[in-house]
């Protein structure tokens, strides 16, 4: 067997590194949402296991910030709680506001860069008991709260996600059922898309309706910048012979991963859930794409489930490692020539050397984008620390730091170390990729 050989990988001088949270997985004691009512019932969260405490990141948040500054991040993807700032429908928290401005101050003064996520998976209950998303009023409901959450933060805010994983909203809560509100419904899923679109649009102008111009220290733009966060699958055929396995992968990409990106690229509504409609402010409605990748995603028409998945390497998640999907995607995004920053990429696993491996394989895949011209320019790992994983519970440890949930003090896995010298040599090195075999 020939020896490998190695050599350092580089990536682009202000590459920005870092990760990511969300509110209701990490504050604790969210308890004006949907997820926290959906909680209460049983055998809806694998584990048992309510969000409760959490991290207890709410009152945490000075430490989680040193600890991260300590390990080099120089940036935080973080999500504001809708039902924290808005718990009842028109009016405003200015408590909550408060401490959202403590937090963004506290990142800024460890020259970590704030990236603010507006929506993620979690609805006011006053909205969820009038529809939320199949309801087109959330359309107007959310772009008055993106409006106050600009004038009230957005001096203190440099990137802007307006909604995480619209698609994933759509399809888990509206067609699949696996998150709340539990539909199994072709149409509410068809509207919920659509005013998902729609309301994403209305936000990226809000915000820059709202927001001149900004000046936030160490941050080379005058204005802020405005994204979606979209997860992607690389899906692919289980049988590149087969007519019906290649239709049913594009069918699946094009719903999943390209429908709403070119929608805001276009601001052409296509099939299957508008018919070619051209809304005029959905029409380049992103600074740059925020992009999540995990998995790849085998189609077949006939297969069955474990015919498919076979003997894969596979996340405490069940999901794939697939490195080389995270490059194909990537080139398949430079069509929309506008710059990139993966804003999750992340593994759930127990054994932290598996976790070492899949940041180097998956960082050396967006190194060989970079080299053919994607305009990447940051990478951020999900998670910053373990936390509550939805319908999985506590069951799934994503972090480069560990949680114990007793205690809630906070250990950084070696993992945590090798991301920090990655981040300060900007590079994966020999040792690094012949350590792990990648």
């Amino acid at each position: 067997m020939s020896k490998i050989n190695y050599e350092d990988l580089e990536f682009p001088r202000d590459f920005i590194w870092g990760s990511a949270t969300s509110s209701h997985q990490v504050e604790g004691n969210n308890k004006n949402n949907n997820w926290w009512v959906w909680e209460q019932k049983s055998g809806n969260i694998i584990d048992g296991s309510i969000s409760g405490k959490a991290c207890d990141q709410y009152n945490k948040y000075k430490e989680d910030i040193q600890l991260m500054k300590k390990l080099g991040h120089q940036c935080y993807r973080f999500s504001l709680e809708w039902s924290r700032i808005e718990p009842e429908k028109g009016k405003f928290d200015p408590k909550e506001i408060l401490h959202y401005r403590d937090l963004l101050k506290e990142l800024i003064e460890n020259e970590i860069t704030p990236m603010v996520t507006l929506h993620h998976f979690t609805n006011p209950i006053w909205l969820q008991n009038i529809g939320a998303w199949e309801n087109s009023e959330i359309i107007d409901l959310f772009e008055r709260y993106t409006v106050y959450v600009a004038e009230e933060l957005g001096d203190l805010i440099p990137f802007w996600d307006t909604i995480n994983e619209p698609m994933i909203v759509a399809l888990l809560g509206y067609l699949i059922g696996a998150h709340p509100p539990n539909k199994r419904d072709r149409l509410a899923f068809s509207n919920v898309a659509l005013n998902l679109l729609k309301s994403h649009g209305k936000a990226y102008h809000a915000i820059h309706r709202t927001l001149k111009s900004i000046s936030v220290p160490f941050v080379k733009f005058s204005r802020p910048q405005v994204g979606i966060v979209k997860n992607l699958i690389k899906y692919e055929p289980v049988d590149f012979n087969s007519e019906s396995d290649i239709k049913e992968t594009i069918y699946r990409a094009q719903i999943s991963n390209w429908w709403f990106l070119d929608a805001i690229n276009t601001g052409v509504i296509g099939l299957p859930f508008g018919n070619n409609e051209y809304l005029e402010y959905l029409k380049n409605s992103s600074d740059f794409i925020g992009f999540n990748y995990y998995t790849r995603g085998l189609t077949s028409k006939s297969a069955t489930p474990e015919e498919i998945s076979g003997p894969l390497e596979k996340t405490d998640m069940g999901w794939e490692i697939y490195p080389e999907g995270l490059y194909y995607l990537l080139m398949e995004l430079n069509k929309y020539k506008k710059p990139i920053i993966i804003t999750e990429n992340g593994i759930a696993t127990t054994q932290d050397e598996r976790r070492c491996k899949y940041i180097l394989q998956h960082l050396r895949e967006v190194q060989r984008a970079i080299q053919y011209g994607v305009d990447i320019r940051g990478y951020l790992y999900w998670t910053t620390l373990d936390n509550f994983e939805w319908a999985e519970g506590f069951t799934k440890r994503f972090g480069l730091i560990k949680t114990n949930y007793d205690t809630m003090e906070r250990k950084p896995r070696p993992s945590a170390y090798l991301f920090q010298e990655i981040i300060q040599r900007n590079k994966i090195t020999m040792q690094m990729q012949e350590k792990y075999q990648i």
